[in-house]
């Protein structure tokens, strides 16, 4: 769910420096008293002045005995010191001097592509990578450089293959090319049998039975109840710790994943030759050449002739990768035909595209905010004074926090309504009526089977007009997007594979319906090529290693695509110099330490008391927020049938909607502007705020 999205790097291993530090400063025999408290924090200072003078002492006498000062010195270079203050330091013996840390900066740069070469020829690794545009402004423009001060570089990651992948699994090129499409010698008798969407609908099957509830429907009771016990009535709290999860369709086993920097490249990956270099470029920092190469060169490397690689990417990098696939499919060798390339689309941005899908069915056209009870007047209250964004150019962020919000809100007063069907006033006067959690669990079925949209109305929209409520249809519509969301952000999160996949089935109708053809068909074509066309341990392999957990912990899985977003933001915000220094050769040179730089962070602000910083904030209190929309809510009854209201704007069943266009389509019957691509131009953009609130 969206508030289980929390800090990402919080856990990440320390360098091996860490103990250094925190050996000297232990603190012994010191009670342990709430009295004691300060004692214990007086003694660790004065410990740590006491190590500070003994490694200045030792320093003076040894300019080798320098790890104290080497650590302070990478922190320094971290956090973006002034030059003058790092030399003054290591003058007084606290710090190395710029020029060491230079140096130092340079050696742990080529290091790290050690550590990169031994992951990659392991033939045990995925790669990810993406574009970051910087902007190298000069306060006195000349002819060398001109006002071309944007520049378009790429980054990448790489992780290891866990879970009992082995380089066997791997081991399947010429399996895929002798059935691949493209391959101009193929056997048709070869060929895959052509899959759609509709064979999509049979992965994962439940064994339901006819008048229960599935597991869909099982799924929003939890949210419903959820909902209930955290913002609803005092009474009902205490039932929080009692709530089961839902159950796992097929979890990844918790693994921590181990991320390594790769040095970012000088390459422009918005062209398919900007991504060939990009990949040639990203797997010679692996250790991975052209087989070719290997015999001229007489270099020590893995041949990949027989291997697959993973590539993650967004959708843009795997419209090219398959370009370059499709371009070179007459070439003579597996490398120059792109072979080895198996794509895998991110799933931070399938998951923006889904909170845009929202953005455009209920909010985008201008019809859609005239009803009283549309979703305009709740950003109204949650956001009085972002009302002309929203309609505009909202940002990710904006609206995954709106549909969190939102939801909660709306399902209260689907708590509400149906209560008081049940002959109680309000969620209080229910609520002193004692009801157990089991008494919660059956009313929350049927609130699921009575506001959230199913097949029911679609005999609704069968009715005359003068019988029907259109706010009523359009408000149980939005529930049921608002829990898709829902779902699949809880599924990211907790490492669902299977959830993930069967809510990408169910998103992918809907993002047809609203113009997002190009999502459509790519998760299409990627879901039937996982589910029908790899071999098993390939298959495997790409479907446990779609999430990754940088912490080990559990709810605290990532997208391979935002952890790449996430190292772009620091390699060009936080890292790579400043002022004069903020250069594409510095941030190309620091690119690979990011990891470090946070470990070295860590390690001094625990080990010299900076109990002040930290990022696990609070969540902000909604509670008068919330009682103010959910009292607007009451009054407009959005949720209480009333024969005869009309609406401004009827929303369309998006997902059936989708499913007739992706059924013309296989005819060839789609015609004007359903074959427009709307794509381009995406009101959901990323920014550092999109990155971020993935921590909240």
């Amino acid at each position: 769910m969206l508030r289980d999205d929390d800090s990402y790097w919080d856990e990440v291993d320390e360098i091996d420096l860490e103990g250094f530090i925190s050996g000297l400063t232990a603190d012994k025999g010191l009670p342990s008293s709430g009295q004691g408290r300060r004692h214990r924090r007086r003694a660790a200072i004065i410990m740590i002045k006491k190590t500070i003078i003994i490694g200045m002492l030792m320093q003076s006498s040894n300019q080798k005995a320098n790890a104290l000062q080497s650590i302070l010195g990478i922190f320094l270079q971290s956090a973006h010191t002034p030059q003058k203050v790092v030399d003054t330091l290591a003058r007084i013996g606290i710090s190395i001097s710029t020029e060491t840390i230079n140096r130092a900066i340079r050696s742990l740069s080529a290091e790290s592509q050690q550590n990169l070469r031994a992951l990659g020829q392991s033939l045990l690794a995925s790669y990810a990578y993406d574009n970051f545009d910087v902007d190298l402004k000069s306060h006195v423009p000349t002819a060398e450089k001109s006002n071309d001060s944007l520049k378009h570089l790429t980054s990448g990651l790489l992780f290891p293959l866990v879970h009992g992948i082995t380089t066997n699994d791997l081991k399947c090129s010429e399996e895929l090319w002798r059935r691949s499409a493209l391959n101009p010698c193929v056997d048709e008798a070869q060929l895959p049998s052509n899959k759609t969407w509709r064979d999509l609908l049979s992965v994962h099957p439940e064994s339901s039975i006819p008048g229960q509830p599935t597991r869909r429907d099982r799924f929003n009771s939890w949210v419903f109840l959820s909902d209930l016990c955290n913002h609803g009535p005092e009474y009902f709290r205490r039932f929080k710790g009692d709530i089961a999860e839902p159950e796992g369709i097929d979890q990844i086993p918790l693994v921590k994943t181990e991320i390594t920097a790769a040095r970012a490249m000088d390459v422009n990956n918005s062209t398919v030759s900007g991504n060939i270099r990009a990949v040639v470029d990203l797997l010679r920092q692996g250790g991975i050449y052209d087989p070719a190469e290997l015999a001229a060169e007489n270099l020590d490397a893995p041949d990949i002739s027989q291997h697959v690689i993973l590539i993650h990417g967004d959708l843009g990098t795997g419209e090219r990768l398959q370009a370059v696939q499709l371009r070179r499919s007459i070439e003579a060798t597996p490398w120059d035909r792109f072979q080895h390339v198996v794509f895998i689309p991110g799933l931070f941005h399938l998951k923006m595209a889904c909170a845009d899908a929202v953005w455009r069915c209920f909010i985008q056209p201008p019809a859609a905010r005239e009803d009283e009870t549309c979703l305009i007047h709740d950003i109204m209250l949650l956001r009085p004074k972002e009302t002309g964004i929203y309609c505009s150019k909202p940002g990710f962020r904006r609206m995954h926090q709106l549909i969190g919000h939102a939801g909660i809100c709306r399902r209260l007063d689907c708590w509400r309504v149906y209560i008081k069907l049940k002959r109680f006033a309000s969620l209080e006067a229910y609520a002193a009526s004692e009801p157990t959690l089991d008494d919660l669990k059956v009313m929350a079925n049927e609130v699921t089977q009575t506001y959230v949209a199913n097949y029911q109305l679609r005999n609704m929209k069968k009715r005359p007009e003068k019988e029907r409520d259109l706010q009523f249809e359009n408000a149980v519509l939005m529930n049921r997007y608002f829990l898709l969301y829902e779902e699949l952000s809880y599924a990211m999160n907790h490492g669902d594979i299977g959830r993930v996949e069967t809510c990408t089935v169910h998103w992918i109708p809907i993002l047809k319906a609203v113009g997002k053809h190009k999502y459509a068909t790519q998760m299409t074509n990627f879901l039937v090529n996982v589910h029908f066309v790899y071999p098993p341990g390939l298959r495997r392999a790409v479907r446990y290693h779609w999430l990754v957990n940088p912490t080990g912990q559990a709810m605290k899985w990532r997208a391979v695509d935002w952890c790449v977003e996430l190292n772009n933001l620091f390699t060009k915000v936080k890292n790579g110099g400043k002022g004069s220094n903020h250069t594409v050769e510095r941030i190309l040179l620091e690119s690979p330490l990011v990891q470090a730089y946070r470990n070295v962070q860590a390690m001094i602000q625990k080990n010299f008391l900076h109990t002040h910083l930290s990022i696990k904030h609070a969540d902000p209190n909604m509670m008068k927020t919330f009682r103010g929309l959910i009292t607007r809510l009451e009054t407009l009854s959005p949720h209480a049938i009333s024969i005869g209201r009309k609406s401004q704007h009827e929303i369309v069943d998006l997902t059936d909607k989708g499913r007739e266009l992706m059924f013309k389509a296989t005819r060839g019957e789609v015609e004007g502007e359903d074959q427009v691509e709307s794509d381009v131009g995406d009101n959901l953009a990323m920014g550092m705020d999109d990155v971020l609130v993935e921590l909240l």
